[in-house]
């Protein structure tokens, strides 16, 4: 499958950034629906209430309430981790689907090129892979500082 030939008429760059962007925000709007209905809440709400119990229990050397927070957090936590699923989800599928598109059309190109190397990247010059990466986790930030995710 080829990339759309407006896309592909861009430098190689933007076209990855755009890409990037789009799934970087798709899976903001997704995780905020998700995440950000009731139960979500409660739950985000009860794991802070349970966390502050437990931090009082171990400042008053309270092991036994301690290792009940403890449980109870562990427990929460699962809950809260169904919610995650989701996402997660939608994102590997963008991602599978996206990725020998990607690989196909710009493998052993250099689609950016830095002015200070990256420590584990260890160079100027950018793949996809790398620029993708780095584009998707910029965009990612923004969008959720802007949608209060």
């Amino acid at each position: 499958m080829e990339l759309p030939t407006f896309l592909l008429s861009l430098h190689p760059a933007i076209t990855i950034f755009l890409i990037g962007a789009v799934i970087s925000i798709t899976m903001s709007l997704v995780n905020r629906k998700v995440l950000g209905n009731e139960k979500a809440k409660e739950v985000k709400k009860r794991m802070q209430d349970v966390r502050s119990k437990m931090l009082e229990a171990q400042k008053n050397g309270d092991t036994k309430t301690t290792n009940q927070c403890l449980a109870e957090l562990m427990k929460i936590n699962s809950e809260y981790m169904q919610f995650m699923i989701k996402p997660m989800i939608v994102s590997l599928i963008l991602f599978i689907f996206l990725t020998p598109i990607l690989k196909g059309n710009y493998t052993s190109r250099v689609v950016a090129v830095i002015p200070q190397s990256l420590p584990v990247i260890g160079g100027t010059q950018l793949s996809w892979l790398w620029w993708y990466v780095i584009s998707t986790f910029v965009v990612s930030i923004i969008t959720k500082k802007i949608l209060e995710i």
